[in-house]
């Protein structure tokens, strides 16, 4: 999909991701600034309830982190509840919110240029 939206030296298979990762890993850490950016997207809305839908989707969100990244950011859910109650809300919250607000232009955008492939 990312070589047809026009992506170059992209990997091409689980395997090839695995070793990209693998290759990076070392140098990736938490930094201050990504610990400060999480707090505040975890902490974003204007009313309890924007919190709260935000704090959801977020969860979900950092559920998809492979292991050592939720370690390097302080974030400790149990895979039950990651897999069973925030990737499921955060599905059902952005479906809705897709399905309330219509597509994006970005999401337009790659219909089109899929569509044209």
């Amino acid at each position: 999909m990312a070589e047809r939206l026009g992506a170059v030296g992209v990997p091409g298979s689980r395997a090839e991701v695995a070793r990209y990762f693998a290759a990076v890993r070392p140098h990736l850490r938490a930094t201050p600034a990504a610990l400060e950016c999480l707090r505040f997207l975890r902490g974003f809305g204007r009313s309890p309830r924007e919190r709260a839908t935000t704090r959801l989707v977020m969860n979900g969100a950092i559920g998809l982190l492979p292991g050592w990244a939720r370690a390097e950011l302080g974030v400790r859910r149990p895979a039950v509840i990651r897999l069973g109650v925030d990737r499921p809300i955060a599905r059902g919250i952005s479906r809705t919110l897709v399905w309330v607000c219509g597509p994006s232009e970005i999401q337009r955008a790659v219909r089109r240029r899929v569509a044209a492939a």
